[in-house]
């Protein structure tokens, strides 16, 4: 859409009369633009205005001249009018920046007058071509140079020109980088003479794209920056082996990883020299987008070869070896691997641990390997150890694997005192390593000098057991008072045994004596009652042959 033409070249042309519009018409002019070409842009007003004009004042002054104006727009957008044609002012115009006022008329409404923004009478510099003078670079060759000229727009001539020597020049290069990720680059470069301007560029990365802008200089207006077309990455074509000097390492030491990488060429597969060769300690995965878990790093010979040291501190699945991300061999992980396989030995702790001796003598110990986690598969095992000179020489009494959940338990027939631990050995998945010796004992006791009167009892009559209760102190057998003891008859003929009289007490000297009845022909015996820190003990047996 066009508003009606009305243009006027020289000042003091004269403004219709305005008069305010309805307050119901309150789309108003929002802003304005000079574009590189010389044109001028009004926005805010809608595409259905019926009229539109901008004139360039020479002042803001009340009552300034009118150096240049045209009612020559058109809508190019929903709110934006632009003339038609570039807008000159007199000759011998001093370029600067000029106040404008523009008239419109809206549907409904009545003309209305709008003051403010500015028309940019100046040079106009910008880029006018750009290209790089390859389409791809290659590992072999990573350089590329952007060309281009700079031109500068005069208004008062319309002509174009070469623009001056040393006008900057802003490109700015949109890059994707060796683990697929965006990123931008920045560089300067200068015209010569002629207005052109060379820049190299090593990109170590696929450029999709960017811009060359001139950079804004005293009375010169840049134009829109210029789009920079893309350049692509030939891709080289590699193949590596690696090995290890071992196989089992202890987190903290170093093992050497060594090996040769080759590359594609036209001639077949050839060693690849200066390749930058890395070691993981973790597989590559397709979605990681940084290099992770380096352990070392190298660079290949003139052959292909390759050694240098790796230092672990993790548990790992093997060393694996490649070549550092590149883009010109495979971006982020989607690059040839080769693995050496490791094992790390790793830090544990025992826990849950628990020690126990019966009256019996049977030793008890349970417990884990700390590794928060599943022990499965399970290649580990623990073995009981005892000592009985103080820790100072271990013997091994028993060994078994561990459980799905690092669990273990022992049950052994242990000594009267001595030292017991855990040991687990070394293995691909843990260090070697003992638990805390813990101490367990009981006293040893006996029961002896049993007599029952008289020998020869009847049957459902009295008798009377006497005997004496002793413990072993520091080696030495000692009274034992305060045992408690039970009487116990197997009948003739029956193979089970019977308790007859329970909590038989011990005096001061550890002897005791009772009555009972005696239950016919039968043998006759005394059991200890189990008692904290004290073995269990049984007195002879006597057989009472009854009347």
């Amino acid at each position: 859409m066009r508003a009606a033409t009305v243009f006027a070249l020289s000042a003091g042309v004269a403004l219709p009369a305005v008069v305010a519009a309805p307050a119901a018409y309150a789309a108003t002019v929002t802003g304005t633009a000079t574009l590189d070409d010389g044109r001028l842009t009004v926005t805010g007003l809608p595409g259905n205005a019926l009229w539109v004009k901008v004139s360039v004042l020479a002042s803001a002054d009340a009552g300034a001249a009118v150096l240049a104006s045209t009612d020559e727009l058109s809508a190019t957008s929903y709110n934006g009018w632009t003339t038609d044609a570039p807008v000159t002012l007199p000759e011998g115009t001093a370029f600067g920046d000029y106040p404008l006022a523009v008239e419109y008329r809206l549907p409904g409404g009545l003309v209305t007058r709008w003051t403010g923004g500015s028309f940019g009478y100046k040079l106009h510099t910008g880029v006018s071509a750009v290209a790089f003078d390859r389409k791809t670079t290659s590992y072999d060759r990573r350089d590329v140079t952007l060309s281009g000229k700079a031109t500068t727009w005069n208004p008062a001539t319309g002509e174009r020109t070469p623009a001056a020597e040393g006008t900057p020049v802003k490109v700015t290069l949109n890059l994707t980088d060796a683990y697929g990720l965006p990123k931008t680059r920045t560089a300067t470069a200068t015209t010569v003479a002629d207005g052109s301007f060379a820049l190299p560029v090593t990109p170590d990365a696929a450029i999709t794209g960017g811009t060359a802008e001139v950079q804004a200089t005293e009375g010169t207006d840049p134009d829109v920056a210029r789009l920079v077309p893309a350049v692509g990455v030939e891709k080289l074509t590699y193949r590596i082996t690696s090995d290890a000097n071992k196989y089992r390492v202890n987190a903290g030491t170093d093992v050497t990883v060594h090996g040769r990488v080759e590359r594609l060429t036209e001639d077949g597969w050839k060693g690849f020299g200066g390749a930058p060769v890395v070691t993981t300690g973790s597989q590559p995965l397709s979605y990681d987008k940084v290099l992770k878990d380096e352990i070392g790093s190298g660079t290949s010979l003139q052959d292909g070869s390759f050694s240098y040291l790796s230092r672990v501190q993790y548990a790992t699945t093997g060393a694996y070896t490649g070549l550092r991300p590149s883009v010109y061999y495979g971006e982020g992980n989607d690059r040839p691997t080769d693995v050496a396989k490791l094992a790390v030995p790793q830090q544990f702790s025992f826990t849950g641990t628990s020690q126990s001796i019966d009256q019996f003598g049977k030793v008890t110990v349970r417990g884990t390997l700390g590794t928060n986690g599943s022990c499965s598969p399970k290649p580990d095992w623990v073995a009981l150890h005892v000592s009985r000179d103080g820790g100072r020489t271990w013997g091994q009494m028993a060994s078994k694997a561990v459980s799905d959940w690092c669990g273990y338990e022992f049950q052994v027939w242990g000594f009267e005192n001595a030292l017991y631990r855990i040991y687990h050995p070394e293995t691909d998945r843990f260090v070697s390593k003992t638990s805390t010796p813990v101490r367990l004992s009981r006293n040893p006791t006996r029961i002896v000098n049993v007599t029952i009167s008289p020998s020869r009892p009847r049957k459902g009559g009295s008798m009377t057991v006497k005997g004496l209760v002793q413990q072993k102190v520091n080696g030495v057998w000692k009274a034992m008072p305060g045992a408690r003891l039970t009487l116990v008859f197997k009948p003739k003929g029956d193979p089970n045994w019977y308790w007859a009289k329970k909590d038989i007490p011990t005096n001061s000297y550890g002897n005791f004596g009772f009555g009972t009845t005696n239950y016919g022909d039968g043998t006759w015996a005394l059991v200890w009652q189990e008692k904290n820190g004290y073995f269990y003990s049984e007195s002879r047996t006597i057989y009472v042959d009854a009347l």
